[in-house]
């Protein structure tokens, strides 16, 4: 879908030399995520729900590919299946080449939620992935402690996760995830319940992470403003069924900074993913710049008006 560019904006599909040139490399390395055609469908014959339909992507190593759309498009239920979590309908999941058929160490998954062990210290749950892959205790918490110094939290080895924060929960998580070495990073909006603040910085330790680490990378956000600053290309889903409505290769050179969120190409970026999903979305008939007065009766409790 082509919409007209806003007034005195590039066009979010004009790329910069240097970022030009970065797609090109991104595009010549291998596939290490391939989506063949996926589709997922809930419930019986009678009442089926088509929650994804022909969904056909791939990823290249070290690639950071954000993936958004309106509520409802399936997007958890694409990284679920992709972790292994839940299986697909139709099409199929391949990693280097190779079908998933469940979860495995060629996939980490950082989830909403805060999903550490309360039961394990910091350092333990760092350690537990390397263990199960089979690794001795004492080089387990060796390596454990270099994944804490590079996200910053080896002073809190010993702690408890609930005596973090959630945003250092959250790298704990991203470390432990990390630490058995997968091939792929799947991450479900894994900073929506952070503020603002805590919110951009954990995107930059993130982004400092990425690359310092080989490591290709999935990222599920509602934020367009996140998607934009992190991603490389952006996978733009229909609502239900999800389909591919668009992949936007983001036109912002790197490293990211927050300066640039305000500049012309993010501007022109943002309004172009805006007005994908204002169309798409569940209230996609409804004219976006009519002013409706809502004839709402002023309950009798209100004593009277805070206007």
């Amino acid at each position: 879908m082509t919409t007209p560019q806003e007034p005195n904006l590039p066009d979010y599909r004009d790329l910069p030399a240097d970022v030009a040139a970065r797609m090109k490399v991104i595009k010549e390395r291998e596939l290490v995520l391939e989506i063949d055609h996926l589709g997922k469908v809930f419930g019986g014959r009678k009442n089926p729900t088509v929650a994804l339909e022909d969904i056909e992507f791939g990823v290249h190593k070290r690639e950071f590919i954000c993936v958004v759309g309106p509520s409802g498009c399936g997007k958890s239920t694409l990284v679920r299946i992709l972790a292994g979590l839940e299986e697909g309908t139709s099409g199929r999941i391949l990693v280097d080449g190779r079908p998933v058929t469940g979860p495995g160490p060629d996939r980490g998954m950082v989830f909403q939620k805060y999903t550490l062990f309360p039961w394990l210290t910091v350092c333990q749950n760092v350690m537990f992935g390397i263990e199960m892959s089979g690794t001795e205790k004492g080089e387990a918490q060796r390596q454990a402690m270099q994944w804490l110094q590079m996200i910053g939290l080896e002073q809190f080895a010993e702690a408890w996760p609930h005596q973090l924060s959630g945003g250092m929960q959250q790298r704990v998580a991203i470390a432990r995830a990390l630490a058995a070495q997968p091939r792929v990073l799947l991450m479900d909006e894994p900073f929506s319940a952070l503020d603002a603040q805590t919110r951009l910085r954990m995107q930059n330790y993130l982004m400092e992470i990425w690359r310092k680490v080989d490591i290709t990378i999935v990222f599920i956000t509602h934020d367009l403003d996140e998607a934009i600053y992190l991603a490389d290309r952006i996978l733009v889903l229909q609502p239900r069924p999800g389909r591919v409505e668009e992949v936007i290769e983001v036109p912002l050179s790197r490293p990211r900074r927050a300066a640039q969120m305000t500049a012309g190409e993010f501007l022109a970026t943002k309004a172009h993913l805006e007005a994908l999903i204002r169309s798409s979305g569940p209230n996609a008939d409804d004219s976006a710049d009519e002013d409706v007065e809502l004839d709402i009766p002023l309950l009798t409790l209100v004593s009277d008006k805070a206007e």
